[in-house]
Parts: structure tokens; sequence; C-alpha cells
């Protein structure tokens, strides 16, 4: 019946649930004795659910955070409190020094409930099925413990420089694959195709439908899960464009039939070594049944093929577009990869001490250009205090990484892309100006686990790629240099839009260096 129900009727009924939450939510502000944190005008009932920003968010946050000249600011959508953290300082406070009230998630109904992705670890609530999977992925990539994917990371990294080779106006393509298929291969011990992988294919699809599904223009339906048939219709979302029947089927393929398949391969012997191998050989640190035990270890393997991907993909793409935008920067870190590596040979991990202009470079990047300018959000379990502040219990805490990397009083001129802001003036790296990964992997009991695989594979890819080639501005059919227009699509995953460049061996040897490694 509720599918029938008329536009103007959907209406009435969010207007009236809007005000029964907004009256209960006056009353429980009512019973404590401190202010909420500020933060722009707010309407009866619907809170800022029309002045709330429909892109760009980090941004508005940032600016509402500067206006008010507050390092954290209450929204509200129909009573549901948000609050806003746009400094390090107040993150740490609040999501490590007190992570047992503040290590929840918001339900997120359309990634859950509508797509079935709740097994994924980003988006569990914080108990033990959470603690189970977590303490799954620690086992095997703690950053202590590189065994299992550094040399893959290396390799990833190789695989890049030959696919450049042959057709570098495809760069976008081979860093999908590319990473793709060292993260399929660390978890599942698969091996896939150069291009047009199945297995890379579902997995990016996926990754874009998540990401759709996070927007915030999701959080009405967080609000009111009673008319997601109706919002899934207004809300122009490629999430709704599959059935319930299409999503189960899309799961099947990108979490269990890679498992299986490596599952088998396990089981006759001919497997890879991989996280599931590991995992199923090791199966006796479960207390549970084997089948719970299969659905832990699919789970896992499920973060680790998908986790790094996206957020991987966008570093490495605004890599190629600072390069195109800021020659002498790309000039200074090739100049150190030839002082201190030679034109003899590729670099490697044990090359990275050495290399510190290299290092700034990768902070930079990292800091100009978030790829995750916003954390998967955070949710307060109950009541708490901060600043002289109020913060209501079940409110949505989102963290503003973007505003936290852009802070003009840790990075002067925030703007502007200067690798040297972290090196001493004997060309050092300065270990006193905060490492944006610090920063950009979240905080407290929800930090990215693998954030040491994604740095391994950004720094290597970064020193591969500079050391081998140029990076410079494509020509048009008339000869002229295009100009990257350095925009880029407002989403989870923070990536430059389609650009173009050109990318040229740096030398007369490289070809015969990058076919000597992969030998």
């Amino acid at each position: 019946m509720l599918l029938g129900i008329s536009f103007s009727v959907a209406m009435v009924l969010i207007l009236g649930y809007f005000t029964f939450v907004h009256l209960f939510s006056r009353h429980r502000t009512a019973t404590s004795h401190l202010p909420l944190p500020p933060g722009p005008r707010k309407l009866p009932f619907i809170g800022n659910l029309l002045n709330f920003p429909s892109s760009f968010e980090w941004e508005a946050f940032e600016a509402w955070g500067k206006k008010y000249n507050t390092p954290i600011i209450h929204l509200s959508v129909a009573g549901r409190s948000l609050i806003v953290l746009n400094t390090a300082e107040a993150a740490r406070d609040l999501l490590e020094k007190r992570s047992a009230i503040y290590s929840g998630r918001p339900n997120l109904r359309v990634i859950n409930e509508f797509m079935g992705f709740g097994w994924l670890l980003v988006f569990m609530p914080y108990g033990l099925e959470w603690k189970e999977r977590r303490r799954l992925f620690t086992r095997h990539f703690h950053p202590t413990n590189n065994e299992l994917h550094k040399g893959k990371v290396l390799q990833c990294g190789r695989r890049l420089l030959v696919q450049l080779l042959s057709s570098p106006q495809d760069y976008m393509q081979h860093v999908r694959h590319s990473v793709g298929g060292m993260l399929i291969s660390v978890a599942y011990g698969v091996e896939t195709k150069a291009n047009n992988d199945p297995y890379i294919n579902v997995a990016e699809e996926v990754t874009n439908h998540i990401s759709d599904g996070a927007n915030t223009a999701t959080m009405i339906i967080d609000v009111v899960p009673f008319l997601m048939p109706i919002l899934s219709r207004i809300l122009p979302l490629s999430t709704f464009q599959k059935s319930r029947s299409e999503w189960k089927e899309l799961a099947y393929k990108f979490r269990d039939e890679p498992f299986y398949k490596a599952q088998r391969s396990f089981e006759d012997g001919a497997g890879q070594d991989s996280f599931v191998s590991r995992a199923l050989e090791d199966g006796n640190m479960f207390s549970s049944s084997n089948t719970l035990q299969d659905e832990i270890i699919k789970d896992v393997a499920a973060i680790v093929f998908i986790g790094g991907s996206s957020t991987v993909n966008a570093i490495i793409h605004t890599f190629f577009l600072a390069m195109l935008c800021y020659p002498d920067a790309q000039r200074k870190a090739q100049e150190e990869l030839d002082r201190v590596i030679g034109r003899g040979r590729l670099p490697d991990f044990t090359d990275q001490p050495q290399l510190p202009y290299l290092s700034a470079l990768v902070k930079e990047i990292h800091r100009w250009r978030p790829s995750g300018p916003m954390a998967i959000p955070h949710l307060l379990e109950k009541d708490d205090e901060y600043l002289g502040y109020h913060i209501p219990a079940q409110s949505v805490v989102i963290v503003n990484v973007w505003a936290m990397l852009h802070d003009p009083q840790t990075y002067p001129d925030p703007e502007a892309f200067k690798p040297e802001r972290f090196l001493k003036p004997d060309g050092t790296l300065d270990m006193s100006v905060r490492d944006p990964a610090t920063v950009a992997f979240g905080f407290g009991r929800r930090i990215c686990p693998g954030a040491h695989i994604a740095e391994f594979t950004f720094w290597i890819v970064v020193a591969s790629v500079l050391s081998t080639f140029n990076i410079s501005e494509a020509l048009d059919e008339k000869g002229q240099e295009i100009e990257p227009t350095m925009e880029y699509r407002s989403a989870v995953t923070f990536e430059p839009m389609s650009f173009k460049c050109k990318i040229e061996p740096r030398h007369e040897g490289v070809k015969t260096l990058i076919q000597g490694a992969m030998e």
C-alpha cells in the first residue's frame, strides 16, 4: 500500500513524523543545563535539512567552523543531531580518549538494509561481530607483519610500469587493475587479467554504489526509514536503480565467488599464499562453528579486497594530477631518485629512508587532496559534554578530515602544493609537522586497520613511476597543450575527474629496466 501512496500524502507523513521527533528532541535537549555546540540556523521541525550541503560538504563544514570560531559544530536533521569535528584535537579528545562511547556507527539503512552490505567491517556496529573480524584482520595484517602483502605491493608497482609502457593513455584504468589485482592476490591468491577483469569490475561497481549509498542525501532515510520505498523513487541515486534481488546477486559475486574459488584451491592443495589460505589453515583459532568461521573469513577477505581499492586508486590519480600541475615538484623528486638510486635499477622499500623529498611529496599529496575528505561517521552512545557544550546521545559524529588537513595553523598557506612544508632546511623530514596519515585514516577504535598497506602501495607507485616516466600536458589535435581542469567528484571517495596527460619514458633504458624487473 505504501508504494501507491501519493507524493503529497508522503510529505504530510514526513512532516508529521518530523513534528513528533522535533518535540521529543526539544524535551531531551532541555534536560541538559549546557548549550548545544554552535552551528547554522535551524528551521522548526526539519532543522538543517534545507541548508545541508548537497556536495563538497567538508568545505561547507569548514566554513561554518570558521564563521562560528569553533572546532565543533552542531547540525540537526529532523531531531537527529549531527556533530562535525573540524580539528584533529577535537577528534582525538572525543574519538580516542572517549572511544568507549564514540565507536558506534549510524545505521546507514540504504547500505545496510537496501543494498545488504551491512556485513562490511567499516559499516558494522561496534560489538562482538565487529571485534571478531577486526581481530582476524589484525592477526594477518599487523603493521609489524608485512610478510603476506609487502612483496605483492612491490609487484603492483612493477605491473603498473609495464602497463604504462604499453598504453600510457589508459593510465587510470591501469591503476585500477594494478591495485585491484594486488588486493585480490593478497586476499584470495587469485590472479587477475591485465584488463577488464571480472572481479575488479564487480568490486568497482560495488564501490561506486556504496559511495552513492553513503551520500548525505540518504540521511533522510535514516531518519524516516518507513518511507524508504517512496524516497528511493524521489532521491536521484544510482543505488536505487537495482532491486534488492539484484543487490543480493552482486554481493554474492563480490563476496562469495572469490572466497569459494580460493577455498577450493586450498582444499585441493593448489592455492597460492593468501589471507584466505592462511586463515583456513589457522582455523583452530576460532571458537565458532565451521560455517560461522567461513563467514568471518569471507567478510574479512572482502574488506581486504575493497577496503583500500577506492581510496588508493583515488590518491594515485591525484598524484598524476599533482605532477601534471606542479612540474617543479616532479623534477625535484626525480633528481633525488637519480642521485640516490641512479637509473640502473628500480626503487624498493629499502630506499625509503634515503628519499626524504619523495616522502614529503607523498605526504603533501595526502594533505592537499585527501582521498577521504570525511571519515565514515561515528555514533555517540550516550550524552556527553565537551568544551562546555552538550552532545546528545545518538548524535552522528562527522570527522572533517579536509578541514584538519587544510588548517592554516598546522599547514600555513594550505591551498598551496608545497612538499617542502614537511622538510627541515637541511632537506631531512621535519617530524614536528603533523603527518597527514595520522588524520587521513581515521581515529580511535575505528581507525583503518590497513592504513600501512595503503601507504606502502602509494609510496612504491610514486617512487616507481617518477623514476621511469615523465608526466606532462597532453596535446590536442592542433598540437596545443591541454590544461588540466583540476575538477573533482563530490563523493565519499575524493577522486579527480578524468583528465588527459602525457606519460613518457624518462630515458632510453626504461623499457629494458622495466622488463628486467618483471623477469
